[in-house]
């Protein structure tokens, strides 16, 4: 006698534990150390400008780092880079965990951003190849769940660490998770993780495409960082501050120009790091615009929301990390509900509905009455989460409409457009609130986000709706 009901295929196996393991240690080295600081600061005898540039350092080199570790994978094939990828982490928070000088704990960040490079974008492939086409969202959306719950605990987790075991415990920390998310895959996904290499024809990395992409990225880091820079200093120093503007200022003028080139050598090349025709494909433009708006506000939330909390209304930091669970982590409580509705009702829905919202909680937080107490803030955040989390099949609109074969290539570009939109959000929460911090100054932030999320919202009615689309070769 045969079931009435199929039985859907579990989400939750070992092999997703395996690469979502692995994934956090990306997010999460990055929400944790935000709390160290002040005592790297202590063993290191610097200021805050100077030890910031472990988190900058950090985003800057895993956004110019994402295309090639998609071109790896593609090459090489998903399940082999991510191995590498987890294995090189743990060995560059070894190295951290050890530093005696400032330079070595920056050099060992560089090595984590790499090596998170590589685990990112072969996750992502990862997820995509051994989940059902089916379920693609609801796939994506307990990804996401995984790895945004780390992030969202992450100042919390890293708080109770550095008060117990000092800053070194956070880099510790990560070599046990790397080697069970090694372990997790290397028994858990074996066949069919990279049926799509071919073992006599590999496609080639474009190195030239790679170096051009990689120069205007760095070159968009100098001129945000230059204008951070020339902001935040007056008076003494002056000529230190004009060569940081000059420097700036040619790293701006230099970026167009790059990305020219850029564009022109891909178009050209067979196999390019970065196909420029995704962003004339309406699905996938339209979650790289949407995912980049969204880590603005993101990360500009994380510097508006500690520093409102802590300089205005002068509470404590474990208060402020509270609030923004309210952020992260409604997010991430939401985000299996939002993938697996959009499988049923589509990517556009969601996607446009939870942007909306999202945008709604900013448009609220630039009240200056609704920041007057943390419990306000705290609740407009979770409605932002909320929203953020029904954003979730964002990443599934993204990578199911492209050919497996460049599906690293594709993660590697979404990936690197989440990442230059954290490092935009910093840098312009850092601009707007100045050398000062003030409730009109936070209120103005927030408008600004706001703005950002209305743009999103309207962006995303490029993803597709209930009707599936082919994966597109792009030869």
């Amino acid at each position: 006698m045969t079931l009435g009901r199929i039985r859907r295929p579990r989400l939750l196996t070992a092999a997703m534990l395996g690469v979502a393991s692995g994934t956090i240690l990306v997010p999460l080295n990055s929400t944790m150390l935000a709390v160290a600081l002040p005592d790297v600061m202590g063993t290191f005898g610097l200021g805050a400008n100077e030890v910031s540039s472990l988190v900058t350092l950090y985003l800057g080199a895993v956004a110019v780092a994402l295309p090639l570790g998609g071109s790896i994978g593609d090459r090489f094939g998903h399940r082999r880079t991510f191995l590498v990828g987890v294995l090189a982490f743990a060995g560059a928070s070894a190295l951290a965990a050890v530093a005696t000088t400032f330079e070595v704990l920056e050099v060992s960040r560089v090595g984590q951003a790499v090596s998170g490079a590589l685990i990112s974008t072969s996750s992502a492939a990862l997820v995509r190849q051994t989940s059902p086409a089916d379920q693609q969202g609801a796939a994506f959306g307990l990804f996401d769940l995984l790895v945004a719950t780390s992030a969202a605990i992450g100042p919390f987790v890293g708080g109770l660490f550095v008060g117990a075991f000092g800053w070194r415990s956070l880099f510790v920390l990560a070599i046990p998770l790397a080697f069970l998310a090694a372990a997790f895959v290397w028994l858990r996904v074996r066949q069919g993780a990279d049926v799509h290499v071919s073992e006599t024809h590999r496609p080639t990395i474009d190195v030239a495409g790679l170096v051009l992409l990689a120069a205007a990225i760095v070159a968009f880091l100098i001129a945000i960082r230059g204008l951070g820079g020339s902001n935040s200093k007056s008076g003494a120093g002056s000529g230190a501050v004009s060569a940081g503007f000059d420097l700036g200022t040619v790293a701006a003028l230099a970026v167009v120009p790059l990305l020219a080139l850029f564009v022109l050598v891909e178009v050209r090349h067979p196999r390019p790091a970065v196909d420029p025709r995704l962003l004339v494909h309406r699905p996938f433009a339209a979650a790289l615009a949407g995912v980049f708006g969204a880590t603005v506000i993101l990360h500009g939330s994380f510097i508006l929301v500690p520093l409102a909390i802590e300089e205005v209304l002068h509470q404590s930091a474990a208060v402020s990390g509270i609030a923004l669970l309210g952020l992260a982590g409604v997010g991430a409580v939401m985000s299996p509900f939002g993938g697996r509705a959009s499988d049923r009702r589509g990517r556009r829905l969601l996607v446009v509905a939870g942007a909306s919202i999202s945008a709604i909680g900013l448009a609220l937080l630039a009240i200056p009455a609704s920041t007057a107490s943390v419990l306000g803030i705290a609740v407009l955040l979770a409605i932002v989460g909320l929203g953020n989390g029904l954003t979730s099949p964002r990443q599934a609109a993204a990578l199911e409409s492209i050919e497996p074969g460049r599906v690293g290539m594709a993660a590697g570009t979404y990936y690197t457009g989440r990442y230059l939109g954290g490092v935009v959000g910093a840098s312009l929460a850092g601009a707007i609130l100045g050398t000062t911090v003030t409730a009109a100054g936070v209120s103005t932030g927030f408008v600004v986000l706001a703005s950002v999320g209305i743009v999103v919202a309207v962006v995303s009615l490029g993803l597709p709706g209930r009707r599936r689309l082919e994966p597109v070769p792009f030869a």
